[in-house]
């Protein structure tokens, strides 16, 4: 299945249009990926008395870091059904991506090509592709006055991704895989997504 970020945006922008001026909008900037100088901003658009969708969009606004390939975007289309306290939610998404970044094996649930322990062969691989998400978001939200308030949060589940590897050799970069000009592909159920939100409620 593709995902094509330009319809769901556009979807939620035309929601915006309509919903901005009767229901209640949050905006949100999650200061726990800013603290990896990642940024990851969010709005939030009340559509039933405990229902919800959001966008949010996380990037790095850089190559590298720490000389290690460094590259992340990531836009994720949220539904969210919310407790009737309203602090305890969790939500279904879809989401697309781009990221050239060695593969880490510590957020991986489970792959059922392979080892996560085999994910880096060497220091200086890496992968450069796109990714596709498919999961669940589970938090909790605390008002901290009228308008202001706090998200914990953290979601993960299926992702589907077409990359090519490479290595530096010598201290040239090298494509490793796959042959030719094609892509690998991978499959895991993994964690990628979380944090603390500082959400912000517009008035209406």
């Amino acid at each position: 299945m593709k995902i094509y970020p330009p319809i769901f945006i556009c979807t939620f922008l035309i929601l915006i249009g309509f919903n901005f001026c009767f229901a209640q909008t949050e905006v949100k900037f999650n200061l726990a990926s800013a603290a990896l100088l990642t940024p990851n901003v969010g709005v939030e658009i009340k559509t039933a008395e405990r229902r919800s969708i959001q966008l949010d969009v996380l990037g790095s606004f850089w190559d590298s870091f720490q000389s290690k390939p460094y590259h992340i975007t990531q836009i994720i289309l949220e539904h969210r059904w919310y407790n009737s306290a309203k602090s305890l939610f969790f939500g279904t998404h879809i989401g697309f991506g781009m990221f050239t970044l060695q593969k880490p094996s510590w957020p991986v649930l489970y792959d059922h090509y392979q080892d996560p322990s085999t994910y880096s062969s060497s220091a200086d691989a890496y992968q450069s592709g796109r990714i596709a998400f498919y999961g669940l978001t589970f938090g909790y939200k605390k008002k901290i006055s009228p308008r202001l308030g706090l998200e914990l949060f953290v979601g993960g589940g299926l992702t589907q991704s077409r990359y090519k590897g490479y290595d530096r050799v010598d201290g040239v970069v090298v494509q490793t895989t796959p042959d030719g000009n094609g892509f690998d592909g991978s499959g895991e159920v993994t964690l990628y997504r979380g944090g603390l939100m500082l959400t912000y409620a517009l008035k209406k």
